[in-house]
């Protein structure tokens, strides 16, 4: 699957949304070729020298775009699913394009009511329920984001791990390491040690 890309030191992982201001040619280019074949486009991390693109990124389709105050372009987008690039191209106005392989997002890990808890889960279910109420206490400062998000989200632990590696201010090698593994639970200790 070839795909342009559009770097950026800022994540989106699957389900996650985001706005962006586009002012670049290429990147015009870019949305407008989106926009007409639905096809999406790549969203990758830079690293924290700002300048290398890391290795996996999230397929994203935009869902709105306008004019801003400013003239700028803005979109609306929304991840789809991740990727690892395997390989690079450049056109010659910088637009980058990649050829990449889909890969599986974390399963869902939907936390179960009170009464159907056992004793030996109970602390780690009152971890995960820090995570998701105070992921819900930020977000509603943005109720422009959290519009696209459903109360039934803030249920299942991986949906809730990604969206706070989207948000919190760590570097790039870190979210990287989390967004590189298998499931969510690196990330959940990861935030639990930094929020708690």
């Amino acid at each position: 699957m070839i795909i342009p890309l559009f770097p950026l030191p800022v994540c989106l992982l699957p389900q996650g949304y985001t706005q962006l201001r586009i002012f670049e040619a290429r990147y015009k280019r870019l949305v407008a070729e989106s926009l007409k074949s639905g096809s999406g486009f790549g969203l990758c991390m830079l690293a924290d020298d700002k300048k290398t693109i890391l290795p996996i990124g999230t397929l994203t389709q935009i869902i709105d775009f306008e004019t801003l105050e400013d003239g700028l372009l803005g979109i609306s987008v929304q991840g789809q699913q991740t990727f690892t690039i395997n390989q690079i191209s450049v056109e010659s106005d910088g637009l980058k394009r990649a050829d990449v392989s889909l890969i599986d997002t974390w399963p869902s890990d939907i936390m179960e009511p009170q009464n159907k808890q056992s004793n030996e889960n109970t602390a780690d279910r009152e971890i995960d329920k820090k995570l998701s109420h105070t992921l819900k206490q930020i977000l509603q400062q943005y109720p422009q984001h959290l519009a696209h998000y459903s109360d039934e989200s803030f249920n299942d632990m991986s949906w809730v791990c990604q969206r706070w590696i989207e948000i919190i201010p760590l570097s790039s090698k870190e979210k990287y390491q989390c967004i590189n593994s298998y499931d969510h639970q690196l990330a959940k200790s990861l935030l639990f040690d930094i929020i708690k």
